[in-house]
């Protein structure tokens, strides 16, 4: 009997715990043991439960734990898909933040180009513009020092600033353009590209610790009008580069409408020097300076000769030319602190600021000399042309600014009854009676 039940035990621990075909060995071997030990059980009807029971258990604990392992398998599933929705969920996640970084990153950079814009929105003069950039371009950009060139003018003008040791951008006072520079410029003429270079593959002398250079143009319809070089910029801020010359490029490209707009309000538009009123404003502040500072001045006054016989004899074009001419001629022979203006129809003033009128009339005689050995090509003529010129110094001749324009014009007059093509200085003799 303790065999059948230990068989009967075994069976059901098959089906709780082993196979199918052990589960199977151990029941039949169980219903056998049970006829041996119980041939005449069949005969009655307990006989018959017992045998239910015993045949029964162990393929009802199969039967259960097979549930049971399908349950498990299909908990396995559910939890594989929950960990790969979960794995998902999490790239997603990743995926966002990185997203939310690059956005925080452009957000960033978006700002600091406003700051760029907001900065410079005030600057009516290109150096102006570029020192008002100077505060925010070490946020945006790692470079050493940075470079604006203007090429609005006849010549290309250069505005450095240099990184201090306290991280800010400071300038630097040299201004005239060198032979790399000007290399950048050719290059950013003919390709329109930013674009960067090894200092070592530059032409010229390059600066001590210069290694690479970047740049990127500044564009006014669709043409370059400057250039914005950055020194030892790493390659990866090329594009901010770029962006920030875009807003400088606007910015540069409102301050040179503003120019413009102001030189037709200042200067005559036949010669291109500074009109009457905007000359007397300009020679009474510097007069008051020169006063303050005990400084001395010269005022020249300067008429053309026989000047309406050419306008009758070749006509008013052709006198245009030769007024033009002659205005650009006493133009660049003057220092840039000296003004210049068109007085009247063929008469022209110049103050020498911070001449003395020795030196003044010197300067004089040496734009005298100018106009006559100049011939002047005015369509199909070739003309010559002079000049009288009338003298009077601040302070010898006068202390205010009527009385030493005043006094010029009566030298000017002396210089005429002279025989013209003279240069005369105000005298009490010239005073009129």
């Amino acid at each position: 009997m303790s065999f059948l039940i230990t068989c009967w035990i075994l069976a059901m621990i098959a089906g709780l715990c082993w196979a199918g075909w052990a589960t199977g060995i151990l029941s039949t071997l169980t219903v056998l043991l049970f006829f041996s030990v119980r041939p005449g059980a069949l005969g009655h009807g307990l006989g018959w439960l017992q045998l239910v029971v015993i045949v029964a258990t162990p393929w009802l604990l199969a039967a259960q734990r097979h549930r049971d392992a399908q349950r498990v398998r299909e908990l396995q599933q559910q939890e594989a898909q929950q960990m790969s929705h979960l794995q998902e969920a999490s790239r997603t996640l990743l995926s966002l933040q990185v997203g939310t970084r690059r956005l925080e990153t452009q957000i960033a950079h978006i700002t600091d180009v406003y700051h760029v814009t907001k900065q410079t929105t005030g600057a009516l003069h290109v150096r102006e513009l570029f020192e008002s950039s100077l505060g925010i371009a070490p946020r945006l950009l790692n470079a050493n020092g940075l470079r604006l060139i203007d090429l609005s003018g006849e010549q290309p003008t250069v505005l450095r600033a240099k990184r201090a040791p306290d991280g800010r951008l400071v300038g630097d006072p040299t201004n005239h353009v060198q032979e790399f520079e000007r290399y950048i410029i050719d290059q950013t003429i003919q390709a329109g590209q930013p674009a960067g270079a090894e200092a070592a593959a530059l032409p010229g002398r390059v600066p001590e610790g210069l290694a690479r250079l970047a740049w990127a143009p500044l564009w006014r319809e669709q043409r370059p009008i400057g250039v914005l070089i950055a020194d030892n910029l790493p390659e990866d801020q090329l594009k901010t580069l770029t962006i920030v010359a875009n807003q400088l490029s606007l910015q540069l490209a409102r301050i040179h409408l503003y120019q413009q707009v102001e030189a037709m309000a200042v200067t005559d538009a036949l010669t291109g020097l500074f009109v009457r009123r905007y000359f007397l404003e300009r020679a009474q502040d510097e007069l008051t300076r020169a006063k303050r500072h005990r400084l001395p001045a010269t005022l020249l006054m300067v008429d053309l000769d026989h000047f309406k016989q050419k306008n009758d004899q070749f006509g008013h074009l052709v006198g245009d030319v030769v007024l033009k001419d002659v205005a650009q001629l006493l133009k660049r022979n003057l220092r840039e602190i000296d003004l210049i203006a068109r007085y009247g129809g063929e008469e022209f003033v110049l103050l020498l600021v911070e001449t003395g009128v020795e030196q003044g009339l010197a300067i004089a005689q040496r734009l005298r000399q100018l106009v006559e050995m100049r011939p002047i090509r005015a369509y199909d003529e070739l003309l010559h042309q002079t000049i009288s010129v009338g003298v009077a110094g601040f302070p010898e001749d006068a202390q205010d600014f009527e009385p030493l324009l005043e006094r010029s014009d009566q030298a000017l007059y002396a210089a005429k009854r002279a025989g013209r093509n003279h240069v005369a200085r105000w005298s009490t003799a010239h005073a009129p009676a």
